[in-house]
């Protein structure tokens, strides 16, 4: 058995070696078809990259792997270390012609042998022959001679040209050459040479016989120069021809074809023949380890054989005692599992079979115990013992399915905690958690059985309302909200709590689930926005629907890309005629909705919380006009109206600070104006902010005053300059008594106080008149001047528009 598996051994690891061999063997093709890949690129464009150093450090790779296997097979195989040997010599062959072919490559003279030669020897008789035509040129034009022929000069010149086209048609010949085109063209080409080369010699032999009738002392021995000098010429053309028009004409060609290319095909041939040597000793050595495996494996079958007589006799014994009485176990686990009846146990045959099945059985009840635990949990809220807002879910899609076979309406009543936060933040979240638990009692105590009444998450309920029409729905609300006046007793806290309460109704409001969700938390916020006890969810209400989302899109873009625009009404002093300044008017005409109401762009931006942005935008654009205006010699103020959420906003004041500083607009010609319920949202921040504009210089305005239900002994501790009474007022005071004692009673309240009054909505010369009568201050309305666009109003201003 040991000798078997020493020789399994030994075989094994000479079947390693043989595949490390091969692996080998592998690399050194790799490295071939590598090489074959750089040297293309390398003949492309030596200068681009590394190829030709790839090449060389390719084949030393080569070389190296192949020593090794020459290391491997020496003391072993004579016949594969012979044939591995003669690789090597081809691989050192092929490096030594790989560093000629990279030498001449990189040699233009080396790799075009003709182009050496038209450059360096034939541009010696080339320029002998353009210099000695040269001197005959200019000894006639310099009139040292005078020729008697007339032919004389223009042969010259024509002699000079034909010189000229001999050394154009060479460079076109050697230009076809290197562009490789067929050597027709450059048998052609060269037909061409010979004819300009014959044309040449033509002309020097009729300028030999004109100027034997000639005065000229060099003619002779210059003539005679240019016929020798276009002979050697035409001599080396003959050499350049010969190199051009063989297979030399080109270095790395002649190298690549007749050496390189096959001498890597004998490569590829040898590696081919080595990894075929190797793969019949691999063959060899399989056989040997197969013969082997044979034997060990008859060997193992018998002992097998005895090995599994024992282990059936095992087994049977195991099989009536252990494995019957634990089957009958996992069965009744896999039925457990399907919430089935499980089968009767088998009676156990010992004492460890009778305490898995014991076991089985205590486990039976802890399952079903935990499980209705969980079960609990994941439907009720941990706090109240509610329904949650899984369960809910539940309750509501039954209801939609039973509903839209029977037609009939059911509501939900979606309910939020008022000022909950406070009571966590003063009292603690025990007391909150407390008062949870209090009012989820109070709730189930007024339902119905068949009502579903779960936490919603946080301070929010809902009530599904089965068979509910709306009309109930109402009366509900108004009954819980009747029992939320009584105080909850917590510990030893009273604490009185109201509801906001939001309703929807199937089918009207939603016909899913999400959907009727979504519009009751809408209603609901509704009711918390507008103080009122409960909301049955209208369109109107819904922020989230598609034309507003778009539209709020819209406004962000008009923002961003200065579409918005701004008008300017001008405001006089109560005589009429005196300009003492504008109110910037947001204007926005939308491609698509066409005038968009300003109100109903405030109300945009403030719920996209973009108002900041959109004031900051208006104040800049108009303290930028009004400071035109001042360089016109204008000097009149410009008055901005502010939202509410602005004096929300930490760097309000910062900013205001430096547009004024940008256009250079003193901050007493700025006047930015509020309503007085926005000063009365939270005053002790109103007056912090506006006390910080009124130190900058800023005049204050309270706009709309009297259509709010403000505290005078705040409006007295404000920093303002100037009221301005809401055109509500000012429209009909002319006609009904009532507003003309309102407008009366606001201008001498304002003055009382110290401030300057303005009243808009004047649109006739009654207006005018009773305001003056009252002594208002300032004025503004269509009686003078509608609102203007910024090249209007300084039409306006110029006296130029009435």
């Amino acid at each position: 058995m040991n000798d078997i598996i020493s020789t399994k051994q030994q075989l094994t690891n000479r079947l390693s070696g043989i595949h490390k061999q091969l692996s080998r063997l592998e690399s050194i093709h790799d490295n071939q078809l590598n090489f074959y890949r750089h040297i293309d690129l390398f003949l492309l464009d030596p200068s681009q990259g590394n190829h030709a150093t790839q090449t060389h450090d390719l084949i030393d790779n080569s070389i190296e792997i192949s020593i090794q296997l020459i290391d491997f097979f020496q003391n072993k195989d004579l016949r594969l270390t012979r044939d591995i040997e003669s690789l090597v010599e081809k691989l050192s062959l092929l490096r030594a012609n790989l560093f000629d072919l990279t030498e001449s490559r990189m040699d233009i003279t080396r790799q075009y042998p003709a182009m050496a030669i038209s450059a360096q020897q034939m541009a010696i008789p080339s320029q002998a022959i353009g210099t000695n035509i040269r001197i005959l040129i200019d000894e006639i034009e310099d009139e040292e001679l005078t020729p008697e022929s007339e032919k004389l000069y223009p042969l010259l010149l024509k002699t000079n040209t034909v010189a000229v086209s001999l050394t154009s048609q060479v460079r076109i010949y050697l230009a076809n050459r290197l562009a490789s085109f067929s050597k027709d063209l450059l048998v052609s080409q060269a037909i061409s040479v010979y004819e300009f080369h014959q044309q040449f010699i033509t002309n020097i032999n009729q300028l030999t016989t004109l100027y034997k009738n000639e005065d000229s002392f060099e003619a002779t021995t210059l003539l005679k120069n240019l016929k020798v000098d276009s002979l050697e010429w035409i001599a080396l053309f003959e050499e350049v021809r010969k190199i051009s028009e063989s297979d030399s004409w080109r270095k790395d060609s002649y190298l690549m074809i007749n050496k390189i290319i096959p001498l890597t095909d004998k490569i590829s041939a040898s590696i081919h023949n080595l990894e075929s040597l190797l793969l019949l000793k691999e063959g060899g050595e399989n056989e040997l380890l197969r013969k082997n495996n044979d034997t060990l494996t008859l060997l193992l079958i018998f002992i097998i054989a005895l090995f599994l007589f024992f282990i059936s006799t095992l087994i049977l014994s195991l099989d009536r005692m252990v494995f019957k009485p634990v089957s009958s176990v996992a069965e009744a686990l896999k039925y457990k599992a399907f919430n089935k009846v499980s089968p009767l146990l088998l009676t156990a045959k010992s004492k460890e079979v009778g305490d898995l099945i014991e076991a089985f059985n205590e486990m039976d009840n802890q399952v079903n115990r935990r499980q209705n635990e969980l079960e609990h949990q994941a439907l009720h809220d941990y706090l109240t013992g509610l329904p949650n807002r899984f369960m809910l879910t539940q309750h509501i899609e039954y209801q939609l399915k039973n509903n839209n076979r029977t037609k009939r309406v059911f509501s939900l009543l979606l309910m939020d905690l008022d000022n909950f936060k406070d009571i966590n933040d003063s009292l603690g979240h025990t007391t909150g958690d407390m008062l949870l638990v209090k009012v989820a009692q109070r709730l189930t105590e007024r339902m119905r059985k068949s009502d579903t009444v779960s936490r919603f998450g946080g301070d929010e309920f809902v009530i599904l309302l089965p068979e509910t029409t709306l009309d109930s729905s109402y009366e509900l609300a108004k009954i819980i909200n009747k029992s939320f006046e009584e105080p909850f007793l917590i510990s030893e806290h009273t604490i009185t709590i109201g509801m906001s309460i939001g309703i929807v109704s199937y089918p009207d409001d939603g016909e899913d689930v999400l959907t009727l969700l979504q519009h009751a938390d809408i209603a609901m916020y509704n009711s918390k926005q507008n103080h009122t006890q409960f909301s049955h969810y209208e369109d109107s209400q819904d922020f989230y629907n598609l034309n507003r989302l778009a539209l709020i899109n819209d406004l962000r873009n008009a923002i961003d890309n200065d579409v918005l625009a701004l008008y300017y009404q001008a405001q006089f002093k109560s005589d009429g005629k005196t300009l003492t300044g504008a109110e910037a008017l947001l204007r926005w005409d939308h491609n698509q909705h066409g005038f968009i109401n300003p109100e109903k762009i405030i109300e945009l931006a403030e719920y996209a919380n973009i108002i900041h942005l959109l004031s900051i935008w208006i104040i800049r654009q108009a303290v930028e006009q009004c400071a035109r205006w001042h360089h016109m010699g204008k000097k009149v103020t410009i008055s901005i109206n502010l939202s509410v959420r602005d004096l929300s906003n930490p760097t309000l004041c910062e900013q205001i600070s430096q547009i004024l500083k940008q256009y250079q607009l003193p901050s007493e010609y700025l006047i930015l104006e509020i309503t007085e319920n926005g000063m009365m949202e939270n005053p002790a921040n109103s007056i912090e902010v506006l006390e910080n504009l009124n130190n900058m210089g800023v005049n204050l305005s309270i706009d709309d005053f009297g259509t709010d239900f403000s505290s005078l002994a705040y409006l007295k501790q404000l920093p303002v300059n100037e009221l301005k009474i809401d055109k509500s007022f000012v429209l009909d005071m002319d006609t009904n008594e009532n507003d003309k004692i309102i407008v009366q009673s606001t201008i001498n309240l304002g003055h009382n106080l110290g401030l300057k009054v303005v009243a808009e909505g004047i649109e006739r010369h009654r207006h005018l008149e009773i305001a003056r009568q009252f002594g208002c201050d300032q004025v503004q309305g269509y009686l003078f001047c509608k609102p203007l666009n910024s090249d209007q109003f300084i039409k306006f201003l110029n006296g130029d528009l009435k």
